[in-house]
């Protein structure tokens, strides 16, 4: 299951790695809407946690 506290620790394990995320992005309202991070280039994804994963190659 997924709730807050775990987005929240990718979030911030991802930030720890050098990723970049737009603060538009980090919201918690628009955590649910497509996003756009980046990490040794540009990603996106149906949600914050879909875009992260794909960022980090784990989708």
């Amino acid at each position: 299951m997924i709730d807050k506290s775990s987005i929240n620790f990718l979030i911030e394990s991802f930030l720890k790695k050098g990723g970049k995320i737009d603060r538009y992005y980090l919201r918690e309202v628009n955590r649910g809407k497509r996003s756009l991070v980046y990490f040794n280039g540009w990603f996106s994804g149906q949600n914050i946690r879909a875009a992260i994963m794909k960022s980090l190659g784990k989708v």
